[in-house]
């Protein structure tokens, strides 16, 4: 039976709702593992590395590989949940506080840098996790490479608050929004995200095109290879194939001397 057939694993229409399964199950799986809330790093650096294995066609269970990279990242991703949650909760105590006392002479300057903390706790936060789960690295290194990264791809990280900002707002004014969230949405919105961050971070030169992982995938890139590794192999290949051809000639004049003598 041929792969492209109708019910073939490279059916595109079998692929879709492969892939669509794979949405939900793991938007489930992330919901029930931030319920206790101190996990949700975990959570969320454990969707972005699933989500990642799941478009790249890795082999392997989806259920298998969420809770090995939940425990893998439970330590540093909870600490930099609370480390984040810490520095909201600053940067909302200084709302409150401007909120409060609006009427001052001191309010505007308190506005602006009440703002200018909220913005840059947004744009750490939009980062922060996609580079526990994608790369190695110290929490203060991580989240110092958040905030950089956010800030030169300023146009990417606004379009990322904005679309949580809106879906936060539907949210807030719809109940029926918030079950369609539940049971499709997060899955969906997690998949495009993880899309975009993987783009930008080859677009960035963060990690190589075929990243030593995969090979004819459906992203369109030619798989690099490292010829300075391919060739000192060939040279000594070469030269062992020539001091076995040396031997051998010495072991023939060595004969034709026994005969002449």
């Amino acid at each position: 039976m041929s792969n492209y057939g109708t019910f073939g694993e490279n059916n595109p229409i079998w692929k879709a709702v492969n892939r669509f399964a794979d949405m939900m199950v793991i938007g489930i799986w992330f919901l029930i593992t931030c319920l206790p809330v101190f996990t949700i790093g975990a959570a969320l650096s454990a969707f972005y590395y699933t989500a990642m294995d799941s478009l790249r066609k890795e082999d392997g269970y989806i259920f298998r590989r969420y809770f090995r990279s939940f425990a893998a990242n439970f330590k540093k991703g909870t600490l930099l949940w609370l480390i984040m949650l810490a520095l909201g909760a600053v940067c909302g105590m200084n709302i409150f506080c401007w909120v409060i006392n609006s009427d001052m002479q001191i309010a505007p300057v308190m506005l602006v840098i009440s703002a200018l903390m909220l913005f840059a706790w947004l744009v750490t936060f939009t980062f922060v996790f996609p580079l526990q789960a994608r790369f190695e690295n110290t929490i203060g290194k991580t989240i110092q490479n958040a905030f950089l990264l956010g800030i030169s791809n300023l146009p990417f990280t606004i379009s990322v608050i904005l679309m949580f900002g809106i879906l936060a707002f539907l949210c807030y004014i719809s109940w029926l929004v918030v079950l369609i969230m539940l049971l499709f949405g997060t899955g969906v919105a997690g998949y495009l995200l993880v899309y975009n961050y993987e783009r930008l971070f080859k677009k960035n030169g963060y990690i190589e095109e075929d990243d030593g992982k995969i090979q004819n995938d459906d992203y369109e890139f030619e798989v690099e290879v490292d010829f300075d590794e391919i060739y000192p192999r060939e040279e000594k290949a070469g030269t062992q194939e020539t001091d076995a051809e040396s031997t051998d000639m010495e072991d023939t004049d060595i004969e034709n001397t026994d005969t002449e003598d």
